[in-house]
């Protein structure tokens, strides 16, 4: 799943991923992603990448995290600063649900 509010990002991102084949869910703010997990009854979101500011930064970046996990720090390779490149989000994705 990725949040995000800028519909030009979520396509791009959406685009990039279906094409390594990976099945992929968009909305646009947080509220819509609640909403979805709540009636999401197979739990078939491995993954929610929310764009947010990056830690010690003024740059947005992309924020990975695992539904009903318990994040209790940020870590930088929880991270993928914007812009990036396909491979960088593919390879970030990967590594993320433990593919890499």
């Amino acid at each position: 799943m990725i949040v995000d509010d800028e519909p030009e990002v979520l396509a791009q991102v959406k685009s990039f991923l279906e094409d390594d084949e990976f099945d992929v869910v968009t909305v646009t703010n947080s509220r819509q992603a609640l909403e979805l997990l709540n009636d999401e009854e197979d739990e078939n979101v491995d993954l929610i990448l929310v764009n947010t500011p990056m830690p010690g930064s003024m740059k947005n970046g992309l924020f990975s995290m695992k539904p009903k996990s318990k994040i209790h720090t940020a870590q930088t390779d929880t991270f993928l600063q914007k812009p990036f490149t396909r491979e960088q989000l593919r390879d970030f994705i990967r590594n993320s649900i433990g593919f890499g």
